[in-house]
């Protein structure tokens, strides 16, 4: 009877392990898991960076302005400090554009379609490297389902990891197609790479490590036998040189581009201080792999200095038990394609590496580690394939049920966590929560929950970050904006000025000034404003926000006929947003021009019906048309969603029948 049973639970895995033995279905079956994964972020809004990089990027609005790609910062209209150079991710954002405009479930199925892109070409790259289909097929399920790759799916600016990732590997694909022995077809597979490696590198830095890895393999597994190690390491070499070149070729563009190849380095710390954090943050990483929870896009790691060496010795203790066990696996099972895993992680990782580009404490982002995790998926792969059988269980039953197991604990750790990416509060909440210290994070909730108008939370906050970081350089213009948003005017107008005095290079920037002028202009000071948003606009008058913001000084000076064209400007650049439509109906309102005004209060109400100012004023231009019942509905409405609003209610009384 027992030996039955054990006859059907092997005849169970035979069954499905023919089904799956074809790769059209087991990748269909992939990419339909993964899919079904993340269908949720579909709801997500636009959150963080997307503001920048999507709702306010003049660039990507105009197919015209296709030959600027290349020749331009991703954050050229920005204050950001940092050198981002990533043209074919810009013309991936000009092609949604073009296809989905402004709402957001278009752009994010396209961030999900990328990752399922990333996890097919991960397949090919694992068959190509010689792993056998099922250790193939659970790298890949490894790489599709692992919750580390979240923030680079359900974050929309996150989709130039996994679209670098999936040209990196088809470019080592082409690699080793082109060096397999007999092909008749290698000059095609080495252009072919070639290609894919340059549009890597044009999309992000992460590739950067790409002639290391053609390198390293081609050390480990010489295509000919070499006669010695000499002659061994110069064969590696001259594989690596093409793909060394146009690596050289791209740091010259990005330097004619960017006149810089690197950002500004942190001058309060050394290359000394450097070195003693790189482990810490090895380490980091290595955990969140092994054990991905408390996830954020906001991790505070600081650096590590003399003074703080427990965090030096710790981390390289584990790294040399790391390396020695890795070691021992390879010399044990005389298994190189473990040694080129644990090369591809740290290869992959390692342009993210060099700390003194990046502000103090944000060195880890799980972003950074989606090419590298290729090579950890490989070695967890490997690793299950090596369980041996258990009692009346076949090894195949084994290593069936620790991928099942494996699966449903990636699923069960990633559907909460993908939850924290569907709005600016949450992500910052989150980060807060798991790393107060951070002022970046402390900055970013002050400000969501100021945007919500709730002061009382809002201002403890920003003055806290302020107090323990004078010298950040964003607290300070954080601080203005939440005091002049509270009507806190007197210590707004302060806070400004020694923003401005601290950081006088941010009002400088398109973006920046335009955030400057909104300020001035809340504070009454108008020719400030106004003179910020001249220059601004002359210099593109296609940014949105420049438009509406803009727009609405003009309005708020009661200049309504200089604030309707650009009013109307900013609803031609963002159609699919409420905001611009209901200010270019209020300008039209108050100019006398009620009928065309009611057409845009009424279209905002429509598309955005959550927010009660939108009702208000609807209710009056309705009032003022003689439909006085519909006008009510309208002050009913503003009054279900804010029940403080005082003019709301005096509409309404005095619209009640005597």
């Amino acid at each position: 009877m027992e030996l039955k049973h054990t006859d059907q639970k092997a005849s169970a895995w035979d069954l499905l392990a023919n089904y799956y033995s074809h790769p059209a279905i087991l990748l269909t079956t992939i990419a339909a898991a993964t899919a079904v994964l993340y269908s949720g972020t579909l709801m997500f809004q636009f959150v963080w960076d997307d503001k920048a990089q999507i709702v306010d990027n003049p660039i990507i609005r105009s197919m015209g302005k296709l030959h600027k790609v290349f020749i331009s910062d991703l954050w050229y209209h920005t204050g950001r400090f940092q050198l981002y150079y990533r043209p074919l991710f810009v013309v991936w954002s000009m092609l949604n554009y073009a296809l989905v405009g402004l709402h957001p479930w278009g752009w994010h199925l396209g961030a999900v379609l990328m990752h399922v892109a990333a996890v097919t070409a991960v397949f090919w790259l694992v068959r190509k490297l010689g792993l056998e289909y099922w250790t193939a097929a659970l790298a890949t399920v490894i790489f599709a389902l692992h919750p580390i790759h979240i923030e680079c799916v359900a974050w929309i600016s996150s989709v130039a990891d996994s679209m670098a990732t999936t040209l990196a590997a088809l470019s080592f694909v082409a690699f080793l197609s082109a060096r397999h022995p007999g092909s008749k077809h290698a000059l095609p597979w080495r252009v072919a790479s070639l290609a894919f490696c340059a549009c890597a590198l044009l999309t992000k830095e992460i590739a950067l490590g790409f002639c290391l890895l053609v390198g390293a393999y081609e050390l480990l597994f010489p295509a000919t036998k070499t006669s010695g190690y000499a002659q061994r390491i110069w064969r590696a070499v001259l594989a690596a040189f093409p793909y060394a070149a146009v690596t050289i070729a791209y740091l010259l563009l990005r330097k004619f581009a960017l006149n810089a190849v690197t950002g500004k380095f942190d001058p309060n710390h050394t290359f000394g201080d450097m070195l003693l954090t790189l482990p810490y943050v090895l380490v980091f990483y290595l955990r969140q792999l092994l054990l991905p929870i408390r996830l954020t896009g906001l991790y505070f790691t600081p650096y590590v200095t003399a003074e703080d060496v427990g965090r030096f010795v710790v981390p390289m203790f584990v790294l040399l038990a790391v390396g020695g066990l890795l070691y021992f696996w390879a010399r044990r099972k005389n298994d190189l394609l473990v040694v080129f895993a644990a090369l591809w992680m740290i290869i992959g990782l390692a342009p993210a590496l060099y700390l003194r580009s990046f502000v103090d404490g944000d060195f880890v982002r799980d972003r950074y580690i989606y090419l590298g995790s290729v090579g950890f998926c490989i070695l967890v792969a490997k690793a299950i394939r090596l369980l041996p059988r258990a009692k009346r269980w076949s090894a195949a039953a084994v290593q069936g049920t620790a991928v099942i197991v494996l699966s449903l604990g990636y699923v069960s750790l990633s559907l909460p966590e993908q939850g924290y990416w569907d709005s600016d509060l949450l992500i910052y909440s989150r980060g807060y929560e798991l790393y107060p210290q951070n002022p970046y994070t402390e900055v970013g909730l002050a400000r969501e929950y100021s945007r919500l108008k709730a002061y009382d939370r809002a201002i403890p906050l920003v003055e806290d970050a302020f107090r323990r970081r004078p010298d950040y350089l964003y607290g300070a213009y954080a601080l203005a904006d939440v005091y002049i948003a509270a009507g806190r005017y007197q210590q707004g107008r302060a806070a400004l000025q020694f923003a401005q005095s601290l950081m006088p290079e941010y009002a400088k920037s398109d973006t920046g000034a335009v955030a400057v002028a909104a300020m001035w202009g809340k504070l009454g000071d108008y020719d400030q404003a106004l003179g910020l948003c001249a220059q601004v606009l002359a210099r593109d008058a296609d940014l949105y926000s420049a438009a509406y913001n803009c727009g609405n000084i003009h309005l708020t000076a009661g200049d309504y006929r200089a604030a309707e064209p650009l009013l109307q400007h900013a609803v031609q650049l963002s159609p699919e947003l409420a905001a611009p439509r209901h200010f270019l109906g209020r300008a039209l309102f108050l100019e006398g021009n009620n009928t065309a005004a009611q057409a845009y209060l009424q279209q905002a109400v429509t598309m955005d019906p959550t927010v009660y100012d939108y009702h208000y004023w609807l209710g009056l231009s309705l009032e003022k048309s003689g439909e006085k019942n519909a006008a009510r509905e309208e002050y009913r409405r503003t009054l279900q969603l804010n029940g403080e609003s005082a003019d709301a209610k005096l509409r309404l009384t005095a619209l009640e029948p005597k």
